[in-house]
């Protein structure tokens, strides 16, 4: 049995097939978002060596990650699987080929293992990438001469994947800097558009895949009190969207009301040492005859102790406030900090936000709060600026509410 003739990968467009052309050993993409990184991966870059007998290995961030091409891998060869394992994620096919998909949440994943091919898909996600590539993923290369191909979007400020990226040009080393322009399946208009929607780095960063730095690394970098913060007053006959932080101390909400893509955040409420009873009460004291809709923290729908009766925060809420089904919209999981990061700073760049000046603590997350070199929100609980809780509550509620500000990119 022919195994080639049994499985037709879809086409690579034509900067795909360049960079193929032009790759040597080691492989590093610094790549906007949307160019075709993971199909690329999936349709040529994995399976490839596989045909041909040889083992190979993918590596994405966490395991979650994994799964989507986990899935696209067993639909893609499942004619010539002869064996495949759910758990360890490693299919074997007919030729000798075998597949193993890895997830970098363990950086020994794959130790002592030999491959043909390594593919590392974005790599920037990953928190244990440099501990990784070191210790265990570049081994794997030495019995076949194998090589590896390193593809991710950036992010700000000097990373180790960058490092690598500087490498390109060294011996058995290619560099490759390709934006989202350099898809010709993605309308270039469609990208001209969303220009005028992402703010100014996180489009240089994410789209054009450039080098972005920042003397220091604030979460809203966009913010600007001058511009954003100016007196809003709650419309009885508007909706009122209550985005909530079930943090223990302080328990925190915000409440905001939008037209469009016109945002008011018209309060803010913090209690310390108290709970979601209290602050449940607490709102419906503020706003007695408000029309709520209610997202937040997944965590929310969780039972816990720190209820009465082992309910969930959200429980609570639904009940005290007296509200039906439509007016839910808890999250299932939290949104990342970086596609949040990305979101906030747009909406603050090019549209209409206006924070009450009554909204210290919101305010004064949007002022200091930072982000650490892997891109996570740096929180001090001991700090009052860094305790991030209502710039949560405000990530939250964007990410529910106004994703579809930049759809195409998120």
């Amino acid at each position: 049995m022919d195994h080639h003739l049994t499985i037709v990968p879809q086409p690579l467009h034509s900067g795909q097939l360049s960079v193929i052309a032009s790759s040597k050993r080691y492989n590093v993409l610094k790549i906007g978002r949307r160019w075709g990184k993971t199909f690329c991966s999936v349709n040529y870059l994995i399976i490839a060596p596989a045909l041909e007998g040889y083992p190979v290995a993918y590596y994405a961030p966490t395991y979650k990650d994994l799964d989507e091409v986990w899935q696209e891998l067993k639909t893609l060869l499942e004619p010539i699987i002869i064996k495949k394992n759910e758990q360890t994620k490693q299919l074997r096919l007919i030729g000798g080929g075998v597949i193993d998909c890895w997830s970098l949440d363990n950086p020994d994943s794959g130790r002592g293992r030999k491959y043909k091919r390594v593919v590392v898909d974005e790599v920037e996600k990953s928190k244990k990438f440099k501990e990784a590539w070191q210790g265990a993923i570049m081994p794997t290369l030495l019995d076949y001469k194998g090589d590896a191909w390193l593809l991710s979007t950036p992010k700000f400020g000097d990373t180790y994947f960058k490092e690598l990226h500087k490498r390109g040009g060294e011996l058995g080393w290619a560099a490759f800097n390709l934006s989202t322009y350099d898809n010709p399946h993605i309308d270039r208009d469609e990208v001209d558009e969303l220009r005028k929607q992402l703010d100014d780095l996180s489009f240089r960063c994410e789209i054009l895949a450039e080098d972005v730095d920042l003397a220091y690394n604030p979460f809203a970098y966009a913010f600007d009190p001058i511009k954003h913060v100016q007196p809003v007053e709650f419309d009885p006959k508007g909706t009122l969207y209550l985005s909530f932080d079930f943090n223990v101390d302080p328990i925190t909400c915000i409440a905001v009301q939008q037209y469009g893509t016109e945002i008011h955040v018209v309060r803010e409420f913090a209690l310390a040492n108290s709970d979601i009873y209290a602050l449940c009460d607490q709102i419906v004291s503020a706003y007695p005859t408000a029309s709520f809709v209610i997202t937040g923290d997944s965590t929310g729908a969780n039972r816990t102790a720190v209820t009465q009766g082992n309910l969930g925060y959200y429980d609570v809420v639904r009940t005290k406030l007296r509200l039906g089904n439509a007016q839910m919209r808890q999250p299932r999981m939290n949104p990342s900090v970086r596609d949040t990061r990305v979101l906030l700073n747009s909406l603050l760049q090019n549209a209409t936000v206006k924070i009450d000046p009554s909204c210290t603590g919101l305010i004064r997350d949007l002022k200091y709060v930072e982000v650490d070199g892997e891109g996570d929100i740096k929180k001090d609980r001991s700090t009052e600026n860094k305790k991030a809780d209502l710039l949560d509550c405000m990530r939250y509620y964007l990410y529910t509410f106004h994703s579809d500000f930049i759809r195409f990119f998120l």
